[in-house]
């Protein structure tokens, strides 16, 4: 009900809230008779228009009331709304300080991501230059042990002619003995390199195993700790020299010369590393018939050779390289039924090699 519907009503209440008798003084029997029916009759009607006008009063009250929280509801909407509005206006201004951060932390990321790039392939580099740099100190302590090693040779000598012997008596390693130390470690690198690539041909081999050219000994180092029977021989002092320090007899023979003599079919394996590609063409045939004949029947002759001429050019000793085609050629000539020729990789990356395996 609207507020001033019931102040209307109100005010109708209250003005007839007393009651008025519309009869004259002088009319005493209408007078009892009205007051008659006021206490009989018409006076619930007044109690019921009081307790109408209270009830009335109250609405009024609580309509004023309502009212009143009307006004504080709309006062709290409006606050709620500028609330809002505030929250709106704050989440836009942290959204933008966000994405601004998220900027700054991508660019930065990227940035990082450049300077690993960077750094990681001026590590390559280093790491590479500390590669060649450890190949040629291994060369050059290599030298230098060999250099110290013909001093050796040159002083003893010079002992000998001082202590009154023959020159024929004086033992001296010719330059060509002293540089193929030198080489190998130049060519084939550090010595743990070579036997860890050498160990690959341990299961194509069954003793007794007799090699053309020790070098070093690390393939003589491998069958040993393999427990396999080898021999060898070499014509140069200073490889049966460095490999007696290792703990091998090396014959003092010139190696195709060793192989001619052993019996024909008593050798399981014959071996040759950096060795084919110094001969003559007719050496070389010569060195796969001598194979050929030494082998019992399933033995193997193994040879590694360089594949290209660029891996020779350090090697003054190589002629060229040998094509897979002409090995094959050689073996199958020379009776060798199994012939396989592939290639493989160089003990520390100095280009790929042949590797060519006959069975007889």
């Amino acid at each position: 009900m609207p507020a001033d519907r019931v102040a209307a009503a109100l005010a109708r209440l209250d003005e007839h809230r007393e009651l008025h008798l519309p009869l004259r003084k002088s009319d005493v029997l209408g007078r009892l008779a009205l007051k008659f029916l006021w206490k009989r009759q018409v006076k619930w009607q007044i109690e019921a228009n009081l307790a109408i006008r209270d009830a009335l009063d109250a609405v009024h009250q609580q309509t004023q009331g309502g009212e009143g929280r009307l006004v504080r509801h709309s006062e709290l909407v409006h606050e709620i709304e500028q609330l809002r509005r505030h929250d709106q206006t704050m989440t836009a201004g942290l959204n933008q300080r966000l994405y601004s951060g998220l900027g700054r932390v991508e660019s930065q990321l990227s940035e990082l991501r450049l300077r690993h790039a960077e750094s990681a392939e001026t590590g390559d580099d280093v790491e590479q230059r500390l590669k060649a740099l450890e190949t040629q100190v291994a060369a050059l302590t290599s030298a230098a042990t060999d250099v110290r090693l013909r001093h050796a040779q040159l002083d003893l000598a010079l002992d000998r002619v001082r202590a009154g012997a023959e020159p024929a008596e004086v033992e001296a390693a010719d330059r060509e003995s002293f540089l193929e130390l030198a080489l190998i470690e130049l060519l084939d690198g550090p010595a743990d390199h070579v036997r860890e690539a050498r160990r690959a041909y341990l299961p194509l081999v069954t003793g007794p195993v007799f090699d053309v050219a020790p070098a070093r000994g690390e393939w003589l180092e491998v069958l040993r700790s393999a427990g396999l029977p080898f021999t060898t021989a070499s014509d140069n002092a200073l490889v049966r020299k460095h490999c007696a320090g290792l703990g091998f007899d090396v014959e003092a023979r010139e190696p195709l010369a060793a192989l001619a003599a052993r019996p024909p079919r008593s050798l399981g394996a014959v071996t040759a590393f950096r060795y084919a590609e110094r001969l003559a063409p007719d050496v070389l045939a010569r060195f796969f018939d001598l194979a050929a004949t030494a082998l019992q029947p399933g033995g193997v002759l193994v040879v590694e050779t360089p594949a290209s001429d660029a891996d020779l050019k350090l090697d003054p000793f190589a002629r060229k390289a040998l094509p897979a085609v002409y090995l094959r050629f050689l073996a199958e000539a020379s009776g060798f039924a199994d012939v396989e020729v592939a290639s493989v990789d160089a003990p520390h990356g100095l280009g790929e090699r042949l590797r060519l395996v006959a069975r007889r």
